[in-house]
């Protein structure tokens, strides 16, 4: 009997959408800047976690097993299904035994579920029929193993590296045929990984990364297995050692995504591997950084699912990349300029195509990206256009920029980050009010280079005293203050700033 097969991916490929940059200058500050990949938030899995495996049935994406963040770290038993077509889940029929870090590969629309455990690794298969939603257990590996990865060649399955326990790191490499229900040692890997990648091209088995578990240090390690000949084959290292990371072909290449470098640190990355040439590429990096992710490929559209942004929460989030969607934005610049207390974002586009607009996000200290303004966008045009937004600071500091681009249909875009580091200018000044004319509220705001009594009063035309703003020490800054003139009749007031011998007055006019 001949079996169809099917890997952990169905259609393997993964495309990288990009804003395309040219490099200008400007005096003081300019970064210049390209956009992360294209994506979609989908609806969220039902349960939050990292360490499951995802296998595609009927391009359904079954998300199984895993383990819950801390405290706890327990292992999970969880079966959930998406629909990528009604971007629905669904519970299903959960695991015969729960367990995080396994591992799993689909022949003849059957996912074989394979190894893992958190606290305790094992050897146990188990075998999930999505027609039937029932399991059924079949014949252990022939070593405890968590964090490996399997992958299908010609109807047989493949079970590669891992580890044993939390220190051991695994080189096995087991082969199970499941028209026999019988497992085969086959030479092991060269170099040990736990939480590897592996992925198929052309009929080899081509893994990724891993980690010894001893220093949770990554490795950069590349190799192929040619199941014909059972040998391995060292290729061009990663340009990032990780692990925890996932791997997906597409157009010939194979695209490595997300991981961690070392205990607690998740990254974005993306790196594009040729396998016939033996050399990577780097590409666009995720919009989001996780480590023990899972994923899948359906209809041409890749799949990025759960894992972990800190090593103690599990993620919910769902990305759909799209390899067909068209660039919406050619961004040629992005830059960041600061002038006094204000820091000027600047950034042009050469063409548009259903471009709704741009949120400007900003992030200070340990504070996470919030969106402090908005700009819209000129939809679709092939005229060159040209954005500014203005931010106004008070506390000096790095400051980090970035720019979320959305189309008409939800569809957006993040770039990367632009970075500066702002303080004020050192010198006096006091600032025209706004709003002028105003009713009944204003605002009048001031910088000072030094530590000093000031002295903010407010007249009417023919010098009376009218209201007292501030008359105190202050140290050097910025500061700002809100007048309230309910009080007072329409007509022209003074405002004057005194500290020392320094005074300034301005014009503000009350128009009721």
């Amino acid at each position: 009997m001949s079996l169809r097969t099917t890997s952990r991916h169905s259609g393997e490929k993964f495309y990288l959408r990009k804003f395309w940059l040219t490099i200008i200058s400007l005096v003081l500050v300019s970064i210049h800047i390209h956009a992360q990949n294209g994506c979609t938030m989908k609806s969220q899995i039902p349960t939050q976690r990292a360490g499951a495996c995802a296998c595609v049935v009927d391009n359904k994406i079954y998300v199984i097993g895993g383990i819950t963040g801390s405290p706890g770290y327990s292992d999970l038993a969880v079966n959930e299904m998406y629909d990528p077509l009604t971007d629905t889940w669904t519970t299903k029929s959960p695991l015969p035994q729960a367990r995080g870090y396994l591992s799993c590969a689909v022949v003849n629309d059957t996912i074989y579920v394979i190894g893992g455990g958190w606290a305790t690794a094992t050897k146990r298969v188990d075998v999930y029929d999505p027609v039937t939603d029932t399991w059924t257990q079949k014949a252990d590996m022939l070593s405890v193993r968590r964090s490996a990865q399997a992958c299908v060649v010609d109807g047989i399955i493949y079970n590669i590296g891992g580890n044993k326990g939390i220190s051991q790191a695994s080189t096995d490499c087991e082969a199970y045929n499941p028209a026999t229900d019988t497992w085969t040692a086959k030479t092991n890997m060269p170099a040990g990984g736990g939480n590897l990648a592996a992925t198929v091209y052309n009929g080899l088995i081509c893994t990724f990364g891993g980690s010894n578990y001893t220093t949770w240090t990554g490795f950069s390690y590349v190799y192929a297995y040619n199941p014909l000949t059972n040998s391995w084959a060292q290729k061009q290292n990663m340009p990032t050692a990780r692990f925890g990371l996932q791997a997906c072909v597409y157009s010939n290449k194979i695209y490595v995504i997300g991981g961690s470098q070392s205990q607690s640190t998740a990254l974005g990355t993306v790196e594009v591997y040729d396998p016939v040439n033996d050399t990577w590429e780097q590409g666009d990096n995720m919009p989001i950084i996780s480590a023990f992710l899972t994923g899948a490929v359906v209809n041409d559209k890749i799949y990025v699912i759960g894992g972990t942004p800190d090593w103690s929460t599990g993620l919910a989030n769902v990305w759909e990349y799209d390899p067909e969607y068209v660039v919406p934005v050619e961004l040629t610049s992005f830059t960041a300029t600061a002038n006094g207390k204000e820091v000027a974002l600047n950034w042009s586009t050469a063409t548009e195509l259903n471009n709704q607009g741009f949120e400007v996000q900003r992030k200070f200290g340990s504070n996470d990206f919030a969106t402090i303004g908005s700009v819209k966008g000129n939809g679709t045009t092939t005229s060159p256009n040209q954005y500014t937004y203005v931010d106004r600071l008070i506390d000096p500091g790095k400051y980090f920029y970035r720019l979320k681009q959305i189309d008409f249909d939800g569809k957006f875009e993040y770039s990367q980050t632009v970075e500066i580091n702002w303080s004020p200018f050192i010198t006096y000044k006091l600032e025209q009010n706004y709003p002028n004319p105003f009713n009944p509220s204003t605002k009048i705001s001031w910088q000072f280079p030094v530590s000093s009594w000031q002295t903010l009063k407010v007249y009417d035309v023919i010098g009376n005293d009218v209201a007292t703003l501030v008359d105190e020490f202050r140290p050097a800054g910025n500061y700002e203050v809100e007048f309230t003139a309910s009080n007072l009749a329409s007509g022209i007031y003074f405002y004057q700033l005194k500290t020392g011998s320094l005074i300034e007055t301005k014009k503000m006019i009350l128009l009721r």
